[in-house]
């Protein structure tokens, strides 16, 4: 019988460990779970749909599920949450996130690579405010553009100093957004 392996998680780390177990077993069954929307989309590019440069969101997705089990047989799944694990059962729950509804699956080898959250600095006032965003994944960076022009707003803040902070920061200036600095 072959394995089974299981990947929560199908963005860079997930969909990496994904290519990765088919190379080495070629006959394994690999299911990736990813609770948005995207598997394996271009991170590094996000700020340029904001300027432009990117002119639609979905040049941004790298592979879709149907390319992922075309090009490598890999059962990428998305809107698929997953909800606990069961390492007695050796099974994990999933909950599809646009029905609710929740099914188990079983593995034999389980990775997981959710990826990161957000960090919101807690002691800004008005983090948790509906014209803040945060930029995590394509649905995050088309929602801040189309938040942006549906507010008309011309003053930015972005907080945040890593390289995708900066590239917004930049990609908000080349879309004709005046940006405000702040400093402790």
């Amino acid at each position: 019988m072959n394995k089974r392996i299981l990947i929560i998680g199908g963005v860079a780390g997930g969909a990496s460990v994904a290519a990765r177990a088919r190379r080495l077993d070629a006959g394994a069954e690999i299911i990736m779970f990813e609770r948005g929307q995207h598997v394996s989309f271009s991170n590094c590019a996000l700020p340029y749909y904001l300027s432009g440069v990117v002119g639609n969101s979905d040049a941004l997705v790298m592979m879709s599920p149907e390319k992922f089990k075309k090009s490598y047989d890999i059962d990428a799944r998305v809107n698929s949450e997953v909800m606990a694990i069961n390492r007695d059962k050796k099974t994990i729950e999933i909950k599809n996130t646009l029905t609710g509804d929740v099914h188990e699956e079983a593995y034999d080898v389980l990775v997981m690579a959710p990826g990161a959250s957000p960090v919101k600095p807690r002691s800004i006032g008005g983090i948790d405010g509906k014209n803040v965003y945060t930029v995590r994944n394509v649905a995050d960076i088309v929602h801040l553009k189309d938040g942006l022009e549906a507010a008309g707003a011309e003053n930015t803040a972005v907080i945040g100093g890593g390289f995708i902070g900066i590239e917004v920061a930049e990609n908000l200036a080349k879309a004709g957004r005046r940006l405000l600095w702040w400093r402790p």
